[in-house]
């Protein structure tokens, strides 16, 4: 009998502590467990790759890979500046007081490309009719760019959902430009030497005096700064302690100027019997004023913050 009470006691017990255990998990922790506070820094990662991945994976797109990685690019939502989304940027933030933060955005862009080609040798096929030599033809594309931006934040409210206000100061460039190189010179026995490279890429523009031309370099695109004023709103949902889900919409109004567009070609000159190049300018300096939203709807960002004291 003494045994069989001691059973019934010690199952008693067990049910009941399973209702006090799952109590105590189901009481939720105070908002303020949640929430960074004034000395805490923060770094972002941008969810916008992985959501247009996820997006991308049931409207049929065949080409679907992740792109633009990183913290938080202003100027992807506007259509003319689509050259200036960093492929890598980081994102990070300081928080001064309990409300108030600063917050820095750097993001790089390079692409670097460099293509060989195969082309007849033309001397080694003047000197010999069965020659089978080759030479090699080299096309490079740059693409380069870069933004930077300064901001201060201020939060709204004290629970887990907290609005956002802010604006600062955006600074970013662009440029792209192509390089040619040739296996087979200009001379005046070949002066329209075989080529490798597309002649519709290669070709330069016709120039009196000479029957053929072909770029060494030209900007496909002139080289362009931003530098402007940007303001922001959005929500902030601490889904976790110290981590945040967020998204926000921003405007911006840019000052814009870009530098001359030039080409450098080379062909061979009837009038001097001679090989010559020479630079072109294509578009003289210009300048001018963007006003516009961007990332509509679209500016997700994973936030993760950090106490220097624990």
């Amino acid at each position: 009998m003494r045994i069989a009470r001691y059973i019934i006691l010690s199952g008693l017990a067990v049910l009941t502590a399973f209702p006090l255990q799952a109590k105590e998990k189901k009481e939720k922790r105070p908002a303020e467990e949640y929430l960074p506070k004034a000395g805490d820094f923060a770094v972002s990662i941008s969810a916008n790759p992985l959501t247009r991945y996820l997006g991308n994976l049931f409207n049929g797109t065949s080409a679907n890979h992740f792109t633009q990685v990183g913290g938080q690019p202003y100027l992807s939502g506007s259509e003319n500046w689509n050259i200036l989304q960093p492929l890598i940027s980081v994102s990070g933030k300081y928080m001064v007081t309990d409300h108030f933060a600063t917050r820095i955005n750097i993001g790089w862009m390079y692409d670097h490309d460099k293509n060989n080609f195969y082309t007849t040798d033309d001397a080694a096929l003047l000197a010999n009719p069965f020659s089978q030599k080759q030479v090699v033809d080299t096309y490079i594309y740059n693409n380069a760019g870069g933004s930077f931006s300064v901001a201060g934040e201020y939060r709204i409210g004290n629970r887990r959902v907290q609005g956002i206000v802010g604006g600062g100061l955006l600074y970013a460039f662009s440029t792209q430009k192509e390089k040619f190189s040739y296996g087979n010179a200009i001379t005046e026995i070949n002066q329209n030497p075989s080529t490798g490279i597309d002649p519709a890429l290669s070709t330069a523009p016709a120039q009196p005096g000479f029957a053929s031309q072909r770029y060494l370099s030209r900007y496909t695109g002139a080289p362009t700064h931003y530098f402007g004023l940007v303001a922001f709103i959005g929500v902030e949902w601490f889904f976790a302690p110290w981590v945040s889900l967020g998204g926000e919409v921003n405007v911006a109004a840019a000052w814009n100027w870009t530098k001359a567009r030039y080409y450098e070609a080379e062909g061979f000159s009837s009038v001097s019997g001679t090989r010559e190049s020479w630079t072109q300018l294509e578009s003289p300096r210009s300048s001018g004023f963007d006003f516009g939203t961007g990332n509509i709807g679209a500016n997700i960002s994973i936030t993760f913050y950090f106490n220097r004291n624990k």
